[in-house]
Order: C-alpha cells, then sequence, then structure tokens
C-alpha cells in the first residue's frame, strides 16, 4: 500500500467522521436547553471539527500528489465551492444562531435546523461529486 492509498483511506474516514455526526445535529438541537446535552453537543462539534481539519488536510495533499490536475475539473470545482459557501455561511451566520439558542434567547430552532439539513444535504452532494466524478463542463 502506498502513501497515495493510505491517504485515500484517511480522507475517506475523515468524511464519514465528518459527515455522520452532521446527520443526527438537525435531531440533536433540543440537547442545547440543558447542560448535559450541550456537553454533547460540544463533544460532537469537536469531533465534526477535528474530522473536518484531517479531511481536509488529506485532501489538500492528494491534490498536491495529483499536481493539482483535478483543480482542472468541474466536480472538483463545484465541490470545493460548495464546501466554501456552506462553511462561510457556518461561521458567519450558523454560530452566531446557535449561541443564541444556547443562551436561551427565545429564538426558534426551526432555522437552525433547516440550516443544517441544508449543510448535510451539501456535505452528501460534495460526497456524491467526490465518489462518481462525473464530467462537469468547466
Amino acid at each position: 500500500m502506498n502513501t497515495y492509498q493510505l491517504l485515500l483511506i484517511l480522507h475517506l474516514v475523515a468524511a464519514i467522521a465528518f459527515v455522520g455526526p452532521l446527520l443526527l445535529a438537525p435531531r440533536l438541537l433540543h440537547l442545547l436547553r440543558n447542560h448535559a446535552g450541550r456537553a454533547t453537543l460540544h463533544l460532537l462539534h469537536q469531533q465534526i471539527g477535528i474530522a473536518g481539519w484531517i479531511l481536509l488536510l488529506a485532501g489538500m495533499i492528494l491534490l498536491y500528489q495529483q499536481q493539482w490536475a483535478w483543480l482542472q475539473t468541474g466536480w472538483m470545482r463545484l465541490s470545493l465551492a460548495l464546501f466554501i459557501g456552506a462553511q462561510a455561511i457556518d461561521h458567519l451566520w450558523a454560530d452566531r444562531e446557535e449561541s443564541k439558542l444556547e443562551n436561551d434567547m427565545g429564538l426558534p430552532e426551526a432555522r437552525l435546523k433547516t440550516w443544517l439539513l441544508i449543510k448535510v444535504m451539501v456535505f452528501l452532494v460534495i460526497c456524491a461529486l467526490m465518489v462518481s466524478k462525473p464530467a462537469l463542463s468547466g
């Protein structure tokens, strides 16, 4: 097994560790209402964060090993645009909404739940693009 294959396995495991907990997140928002629930969600958030960094770093090394060739493909460009867009929305808007909900400011959790569902769908689309590598023009 060569370095590329090991990195690919690491990238795949990190993707599962990243997207898996996101599938549960919309259903677990009610846990923000008590201390034990917030602690659980904090651990889940940490796992997602660590897996996300491993996913990103392994992906960058894989791109480097391929001499950045995949950056010329439409599926990779779309994947990166979706990833960057989702992360920007997540950090610029959703984190503030979550902290308002956590501080029990009476905000409805429906908007945050809707965003988490959209985020899960975006990352599942990215996963599908990464696996299928369709021929997109670009």
